[in-house]
């Protein structure tokens, strides 16, 4: 009986300098299904690598890419633009359905996992929302260096004796003079005198100069990233922005860490995916919960955030009043409301309108105005005010 060829598939295992591929056919023999290797070749990863790669793949149009760190996203994007159908596997599933790894066959245990169809693959976003969570995580991180920082100048401080708040708008500028190792006048050190330290050595002032203009630069920098932020964001992102507790900024970060939520089969789904989901386990008829399950981390700490504001605020603080009354701890108690949020965030972006109470105000990012791509600001402004 003649072999049935029914797909066709490559699977490609990436490392820092070497692309490894192999392709493949699902075949049907007597009822039966095989995947059978038809072969395997290393390349370079550069691009000389990736076009011998793209010959190499020739009529197989369709595979799969481990999530090996940062480097799977240049050649994900080149095969996806030469109109490969891409899909992309955590590596940590692949684990969990195929064992350890076994370094020269990855590729091939990639395209028989695949074409059995035993993975699920991960979702990549694209356009706008690609770009927009990129610029949102890019400015997490420098949110992190921000507070790295000014951990680094509490620090020299404290160890100095100086029992002040440098971040404070007044305290703030007293962080200045001594950076510049300026002489505080009169007034400063009788209202200060019970929290000033003593005299800075050279060291320390270095120090302390070169973190002050680290923070100023890095405060710029996380001010022209909102800015572009603002300046592209989606009508979505203002229908969150409504949601008492949700900013601008944190509304854009919810939009680009959910993505294409029809890819969730409901909002339950939704939470598990942002982190605010209990692990269910069952033994026989009982059933225990114990933590949360793992979600996306980024999506996960936004909620959260924006929890600890909305916990404060019409409709949610009722929601979160009785939770404490309970004697849920106020983490607890954050971590359900946040779960909450999850959901009509979820449906916001599903329906494409938030239907809830809308909060009474409505801040851009320092006060200050941005050109709003596709929509107009004022509208927006307007359309939130009470």
């Amino acid at each position: 009986m003649e072999l049935k060829v029914i797909n066709k598939a490559f699977a490609i295992d990436i490392s820092q300098s070497k692309i490894t591929a192999a392709k493949g056919e699902l075949v049907v023999n007597q009822g039966k299904s095989t995947v059978y290797v038809k072969e395997v070749r290393e390349f370079n990863y550069d691009n000389e690598g990736i076009e011998e790669l793209i010959k190499f793949l020739g009529e197989y149009k369709e595979g799969i890419i481990e999530a090996t760190g940062i480097y799977y996203f240049h050649l994900h994007e080149r095969l996806t633009e030469k109109g490969y159908k891409v899909t992309v596997i955590n590596p940590l599933h692949l684990t969990e359905i195929l064992g350890k790894k076994t370094d020269k066959l990855d590729a091939q245990r990639l395209l028989v996992a695949h074409m059995t169809g035993v993975i699920k693959g991960s979702y990549i976003p694209t356009g706008e929302i690609k770009e927009l969570r990129e610029l949102t995580r890019y400015r997490e991180s420098l949110i992190e260096k921000i507070t790295q920082v000014k951990n680094e100048i509490r620090k020299i401080l404290e160890f100095a004796g100086y029992k002040i708040q440098p971040f404070d708008k007044k305290e703030r500028q007293l962080l200045e003079k001594l950076a510049k190792g300026e002489e505080l006048s009169k007034e400063e050190k009788e209202e200060l005198k019970d929290r000033l330290g003593r005299n800075l050595n050279d060291a320390e002032k270095l120090a302390l100069k070169q973190l002050v203009e680290l923070l100023k630069n890095l405060e710029n920098m996380v001010k022209e990233v909102e800015d572009m932020i603002i300046s592209k964001i989606p009508q979505p992102v203002i229908e969150l922005s409504k949601i008492p507790g949700v900013g601008l900024i944190s509304a854009s970060t919810i939009y680009a860490e959910f993505g294409d939520v029809s890819r969730f089969s409901s909002s339950k789904a939704a939470r598990a995916y942002a982190g605010f989901a209990p692990k269910t386990k069952q033994s026989g008829d009982s059933e225990s919960h114990s933590g949360m399950i793992r979600g996306n981390k980024y999506l996960r700490r936004v909620l959260y955030l924006v929890a600890r504001v909305a916990r404060n605020l019409e409709p949610f603080n009722g929601y979160y009043e009785r939770l404490i009354a309970r004697g849920k701890s106020v983490k607890q108690a954050t971590c359900a409301l946040a779960g909450k949020l999850v959901s009509i965030c979820y449906h916001v972006i599903k329906d494409g309108v938030y239907k809830g109470v809308v909060k009474k105000s409505f801040r851009v990012p320092r006060g200050k105005e941005v050109n709003v791509k596709d929509f107009d600001v004022g509208d927006a402004l307007d359309s939130l005010s009470p």
